[in-house]
This record gives structure tokens, C-alpha cells and sequence, in this order.
């Protein structure tokens, strides 16, 4: 099982028939589905999730049928949640060093602390990935599992 930290862009991905890089983001599904990816999340993952997909029923990107399927679809399958009092000081240092907000900056730093592959379609999370030295893939290079 790989150990990755999954941005709520991959999931919106999967969400949003209009979005790009969607069949990446389907692929993430399956595997989290199959167990076959063991995901790290800040706790605000599942509410920048919904808080998207509130945005979207409004903006008529998605209705609210299909947005329910895609939030019990992420209660189905398996999150460990990082106690943000282990994380804070330090994504908050990271944001200032990257120019990232904090929630992005969130998910580079758990990938960070716990040497997993981060997954985002975020183009600045990627740099300040790499710029760290932290295993971090595009959505759009994902590779077959």
C-alpha cells in the first residue's frame, strides 16, 4: 500500500464532469477504493471537499445527487487524519516561505512529515514540493497502479 496525501483538487477532479485531468482523478478513486492507496489528510479535507461541492450545486457544475454520491464515496473509504496541532506551526512557516495559502500548504507539509507521495493537480503545491525535496505527482503523470 503506498502512503500518499491527496490535495482536494484530485477529488474535485473526480467530481466535476468539466474539470481536466479527470481520468487520473477516477484512477485515485479506484485505488483508494481497492485499499491499494493508504491516504494522509489534514482535517479540513473532507470540508474543502464539501465546501467545493457546495460551490459547484450553486454554479450548476454538479447537482446535489451527484455530489452526495461523491461525499459518501469519500466516507466509504479510508482517511487518517493528522492532528493539526502536530502540523500548524510549521505549514504556517511554510506558507510564508512558498506563497501558498494554508490549507495548500497543509497537504505539502503532512506529505513532508510523513515521507508520503503527495498527489495534487495544484501547480504551486507541486514547486514547493519539489523546491523541498518532498515525493510529490501531477495528476495529469500519474502513474498506473
Amino acid at each position: 500500500m503506498i502512503e500518499t496525501v491527496i490535495d482536494a483538487s484530485v477529488v474535485l477532479r473526480w467530481a466535476f464532469d468539466d474539470e481536466a485531468d479527470r481520468a487520473g482523478a477516477v484512477r485515485v478513486e479506484q485505488a483508494l477504493r481497492d485499499a491499494r492507496l493508504h491516504a494522509v489528510e489534514p482535517p479540513l479535507f473532507l470540508l474543502e471537499v464539501a465546501a467545493s461541492l457546495e460551490r459547484g450545486i450553486r454554479e450548476r457544475r454538479i447537482d446535489r445527487t451527484e455530489a452526495d454520491v461523491v461525499m459518501r464515496a469519500l466516507g466509504a473509504v479510508s482517511f487518517e487524519e493528522v492532528d493539526p496541532h502536530a502540523f500548524a506551526v510549521t505549514t504556517f512557516g511554510l506558507a510564508l516561505a512558498t506563497g501558498l495559502r494554508v490549507p495548500e500548504a497543509a497537504y505539502v507539509e503532512i506529505a513532508r512529515v510523513r515521507h508520503a507521495t503527495l498527489i495534487t493537480a495544484d501547480r504551486r503545491q507541486l514547486e514547493a514540493a519539489e523546491q523541498l525535496g518532498i515525493p510529490a505527482v501531477a495528476l495529469s503523470d500519474l502513474p498506473a497502479w
